[in-house]
């Protein structure tokens, strides 16, 4: 089955769905719109992917009839957009967030089991080779109990992001992995964050998540550091997993000890000496295996592996960690319901 889908976004992410999507075989996916509101960015676009090209969103609906739309809009904008396609029984993959609210999300995925369509969120680092191979490994038990999670994200700001802050815009996709590695849900959070550049959004946030299975989540986010870092460390009863996001290369650090007579040498070198190895990984994009997931969902009438449940479990976090800074009085997020209802 040939899938139609459209494009609602044509910003730097836009681009990227954009450049995926036309790579695809068109007897698998036909790209057949681009909606952009911003005339020069949707010529570049459409110049650019020979597409037809729309300044409102509605009309290329009508006009092209698409089985899955993607949404690449302003986080406050995904509701709106979400529930006019999902009330026209049109699948859906939506940027992460879902939504700005938990309201919101909810009745997006109320639309969805009304229409018969599909909800995806654009939580990309599940599809990200190097978190695949990890979760297969850790559910044929090579590390054992999960005990610990670091994540670091962190670079410069990006001039794109203007509605949100780090914990809405880069620790959802850090939530998002610990989540599904943990297969456990967040019972309790602490957070604080600091807002360094001129915005009414934070640019630094660590926050600590404590999950069902007693596992602990770190995470270090900030829009602050000059280098670009996206890095992810597990541990557990059998050692250690550390990934690089970027490059897709995974280490694994095995706990072993090896008896000595030099008993002054262990102060130095740890009790673990087990081998180091980096994993063997097929590399390859992840945006492009986010695209065969939701389209064999479709085909299949089966869930997308990251569902409408699960951005909205994902938001809850983010929204306890957001409130847990106002708890300690050093927030300067936005409250959520101020953006609730903008378009």
């Amino acid at each position: 089955m040939r899938v139609k889908v459209a494009v609602i976004g044509a910003g730097s992410m836009g681009m990227n769905h954009l450049r995926v999507l036309t790579d695809f075989d068109e007897e698998r996916i036909q790209p057949v719109g681009v909606a952009e509101i911003h005339e020069p960015t949707l010529k570049r676009a459409m110049g650019r992917f020979h597409v037809a090209g729309y300044t409102d969103y509605r009309q290329m609906v009508e006009q092209t009839q698409p089985d899955l739309v993607t949404v690449v809009v302003p986080t406050h904008l995904h509701f709106e957009v979400a529930s006019y396609l999902l009330n026209r029984g049109i699948h859906v993959l939506i940027e992460k967030p879902i939504t700005s609210t938990i309201e919101e999300a909810l009745t997006l995925i109320q639309l969805a089991r009304l229409a018969g369509a599909k909800i995806a969120v654009g939580h990309i680092e599940r599809f990200n080779p190097a978190v695949i191979e990890i979760k297969r490994r850790l559910v044929a038990g090579e590390l054992g109990q999960i005990f610990h999670f670091h994540a670091r994200r962190l670079g410069p700001f990006p001039p794109r992001i203007r509605d949100v802050g780090v914990t809405l815009d880069l620790a959802t996709h850090d939530i998002d992995v610990m989540r599904y590695l943990a297969d456990a849900e967040v019972e309790r959070v602490y957070a604080e964050t600091q807002c360094r550049l001129p915005s009414q959004y934070e640019d630094l946030l660590l926050g600590v998540l404590r999950f069902t299975n007693d596992a602990i989540g770190m995470l270090d986010v900030n829009w602050l550091t000059p280098t670009k870092v996206r890095e992810l460390s597990i541990t557990g009863e059998g050692g250690m997993y550390l990934v690089n996001y970027l490059t897709q290369d995974v280490y694994y650090y095995e706990n072993d000890y090896t008896p000595t007579t030099w008993d002054a040498l262990r102060s130095l070198t740890g009790v673990s000496e087990g081998t180091m190895t980096r994993l063997k990984i097929q590399k390859a994009e992840p945006l492009r295996l986010e695209y065969e997931d939701i389209i064999n969902a479709i085909d299949d009438d089966a869930l997308p592996t990251v569902s409408g449940e699960d951005g909205l479990a994902v938001l809850k976090v983010v929204q306890q960690l957001i409130e847990s800074t106002r708890q300690n009085g050093r927030s300067r997020h936005q409250p959520p319901a101020a953006v609730k209802g903008e378009v």
